[in-house]
């Protein structure tokens, strides 16, 4: 019996023209490796600490932890409050998403690791850590989190710093963490062998999407993801694959 899921990004991709919305993604994203993301971890230990943000250091490494590891949106982020973080259960709830949905993530000991790091460097700082405390956040105000032009100003010099730049020269944006949390979660599917086709409603659930179909513009079939689909099909389909023999004497 055939095995389908070494054939799910290609029958995923076959039926989109009869099942998908109409495209809404003109931008081509760019999908940050683990290596990358690695670099800009280790920059951001570089800030300054100016008294409007005494922990941008480790606030803007948690942002991009968070956004990388999780794939939340943008907006989800900055509206996460230290009570959405259950150290006992290891999860995150997002509030208000898209949708006016709520939803809850597990996440992994490492991301863990880092929230409790976080929360360390606050209380070291004597800052408050009650419940309703923004976790991306300034002291601005008497201490409310930051907005989207702010966080994105915050990247830009770390994204310099590590030579991390779109084939046209220009800076990622915070989105680009989210196509990247996608295209990295598919392709550690086809390492693993696991079956797409059934890994798709989960990650469309993770993602906060309403169904598979939005999740699949998240989606880009791009290096190394085609070399391991390709090795995927040529390890189940490579023998009914025969090279083309040119007949003997044809000219």
């Amino acid at each position: 019996m055939l095995d389908h899921s070494a054939l799910g990004w290609v029958t995923f991709t076959l039926s989109k023209s009869d099942t998908f919305p109409q495209r809404h993604q003109q931008l081509v994203p760019y999908i940050f490796s683990e290596t990358e993301v690695a670099r800009l971890l280790q920059a951001a230990f570089s800030f300054t600490r100016p008294p409007s943000s005494p922990l941008r250091p480790e606030v803007i490494r948690l942002a991009i932890v968070l956004l990388f590891t999780t794939g939340i949106r943008r907006g989800e982020l900055l509206r996460l409050r230290l009570g959405d973080y259950s150290r006992q259960d290891s999860t995150l709830l997002i509030r208000e998403s898209k949708f006016h949905k709520s939803r809850l993530l597990p996440i992994n000991t490492g991301i863990a690791d880092e929230i409790e790091s976080y929360l360390r460097a606050r209380i070291r700082h004597r800052l408050p850590v009650s419940p309703d405390v923004a976790f991306i956040w300034n002291s601005v105000q008497g201490g409310r989190a930051y907005n989207g032009p702010g966080l994105q100003k915050c990247l830009r010099p770390l994204l310099q710093q590590s030579g991390i730049s779109n084939s046209k020269g220009k800076l990622p944006r915070i989105h680009d963490f989210r196509h990247s949390f996608a295209v990295n979660a598919l392709l550690r599917w086809y390492r693993m062998g696991a079956s797409v086709d059934a890994k798709l409603p989960l990650l469309a659930t993770y993602m906060g999407h309403s169904s598979a179909a939005s999740t699949h513009y998240y989606l880009h079939f791009v290096e190394p993801l085609r070399t391991a689909a390709s090795k995927r099909f040529a390890s189940h389909y490579g023998d009914l694959v025969a090279p083309l023999q040119t007949a003997k004497g044809r000219h």
